[in-house]
């Protein structure tokens, strides 16, 4: 089914009516929609470091969605998570969000205000505001930007505390995600949380453009280098599926579809073990080394380099080539 709108042109001052007229108040934004900037309050008890996170992500037409494919709430929900994603990475709770939207020419209101509804839905689930941003009305795609305000749960996890000997860990299951999971899934903000109330975690991120990439940019951030454990990745079923659609092995979709937003993080061995009867959803994979970007995947007792594969926005837009070869000798 086609969502695409061809429908009469809306008024832009239409949409801002009815994004102040649904603005709300909170402790936290005491300034919502409606003035030229937001107001927000973070009162120092919210982080014990004093440290403000901030970041923000693009969602494009193509590349991220297909606009003539999903709908505008799956569109909304997804420009958002992504984004919240980065804040689950940093084991940060998102406190506000601004949204920067380039609409089509052709979307006409009430398609728009869908849109923004799959924004609010996202962000009402982490218990975030959205405090405003900016609309325009072009002839290209659909482009979203959106920027998150957090703080930390306890403390700031960056990529480059991960340590020689410290178990390597992701969370969920890996793969497969082009199959639905990349529109529907939900940040890991309450178990990035949960984990540091149980655990110290060294290094984390999370997994966007795959495990295949994302790994070697923590390590790179680190100084340090892996051994991983083919038979203990994670394989999500959807990567199975899609391996009897394409040919491809399971554990190849597992390392290198990307857009899991999975957590892929370090902590120590005596930590891990306590992660072992918490019922949370985490994997050891394998460990940290000593031996700067160095990365041996051990399979069937057999290393192997690591693969060359995820995603990379380089000058084609396309994902970078990925290895057929690494992943062979798993078999489903």
């Amino acid at each position: 089914m086609s969502y695409a709108v061809t429908m009469g042109l809306m008024k832009e001052s239409e949409l801002l009516a009815w994004l102040c007229k649904n603005a709300v108040k909170t402790a936290t934004v005491p300034v919502p929609i409606g003035d030229d900037m937001a107001g927000v309050s973070l009162p120092k008890q919210m982080s014990r470091d004093g440290l403000t996170l901030l970041k923000i992500d693009q969602c494009l037409d193509q590349v991220h969605f297909n606009l003539s494919q999903h709908t505008p709430s799956q569109i909304g929900r997804k420009a958002i998570n992504r984004c919240l994603s980065d804040c689950a990475a940093m084991a940060a709770r998102p406190t506000a969000i601004l949204i920067s939207v380039a609409l089509p020419m052709h979307v006409t209101l009430p398609w728009t205000k869908r849109l923004y509804q799959g924004c609010r839905l996202a962000a009402r689930e982490a218990a975030c505001s959205i405090v405003g941003g900016d609309t325009a009305l072009w002839d290209q795609r659909l482009v979203i930007t959106v920027a998150a305000v957090g703080v930390p749960w306890r403390h700031a996890i960056l990529r480059s505390g991960a340590k020689a000997g410290d178990a390597l860990c992701v969370s969920g299951q890996l793969g497969g995600s082009i199959l639905g999971r990349h529109l529907s899934f939900s940040p890991r903000i309450q178990l990035a949380r949960r984990l540091t109330e149980i655990v110290r975690i060294h290094a984390m991120m999370d997994i966007s453009d795959g495990l295949a990439i994302d790994l070697p940019r923590l390590l790179s951030m680190s100084g340090a280098g892996a051994e991983v454990d083919a038979a203990r990745i994670p394989v999500h079923p959807d990567a199975r599926r899609l391996s009897r659609r394409d040919g491809q092995n399971p554990l190849h979709h597992a390392l290198c579809d990307g857009e899991d937003y999975e957590l892929l993080f370090t902590l120590s061995q005596r930590d891990a073990a306590k992660l072992a009867g918490t019922g949370l959803p985490v994997s050891i994979i394998g460990k940290i080394t000593r031996q700067r970007n160095a990365i041996i995947l051990f399979n069937d007792r057999r290393s192997q380099p690591w693969p060359a594969g995820g995603w990379d926005h380089g000058p084609s837009g396309r994902p970078m080539p990925q290895s057929r070869s690494i992943c062979a000798e798993t078999r489903d």
